[in-house]
């Protein structure tokens, strides 16, 4: 009985592993999904309502899809402390601070777009704000290819594993 216990143990907890590696892939493509879009709302208010800086961050956080309306949701939520610190460093303390499971380019975009909102004109925010929307969703698209690619082989290979170390162990 206690093997039988063990051994149910092993499988699920190797097929978990893979399962879970399958939902950072989702998880992944589902934020810069949402930032995509974010960044893509945040150009047209700049572009032709003119919104302030605040105003946009507090927009964005009713507006935009999870994971993005939580870092807005941050990023307003410091405004207080906007005369103290500058807009990019409390972008860059929200970003740090709310655990996207994003890889280093795609956060340095989001980083670099905290540099240019709130500091130059419009027309400068709105071009700075077109190139990011572009290279979010190159991000996307890589990261949807590479979700395609790896989501089944994650899934099998927990799966296998577990099967393995089962039979190996018995």
């Amino acid at each position: 009985m206690l093997k039988l216990i063990g051994s149910v143990l092993l499988m699920g907890g190797a097929s978990a592993m893979g399962f879970s590696a399958a939902a950072h892939l989702r998880t992944r493509v589902r934020c810069l999904r949402s930032f995509a879009a974010a960044v893509e709302y945040m150009e047209r208010e700049l572009s032709f309502r003119l919104t302030p800086t605040p105003a946009l961050l507090r927009d964005l956080t009713d507006t935009a899809f999870a994971p993005a309306n939580r870092f807005f949701a941050h990023c307003s939520g410091k405004l207080s402390e906007l005369g103290e610190k500058p807009l990019n460093i409390l972008w860059r303390q929200a970003l740090e601070k709310s655990g996207l499971p994003l890889e280093q380019d795609e956060m340095r975009t989001l980083f670099e777009l905290g540099e240019i909102i709130g500091r130059y004109d419009g027309d400068g925010q709105c071009e700075a704000l077109s190139r990011a929307r572009d290279r979010l969703e190159g991000f996307v698209k890589c990261a949807l290819e590479e979700q395609y690619r790896l989501e089944k082989v994650y899934r099998a290979l927990g799966l296998s594993s577990g099967a393995f170390l089962l039979l190996v162990l018995l």
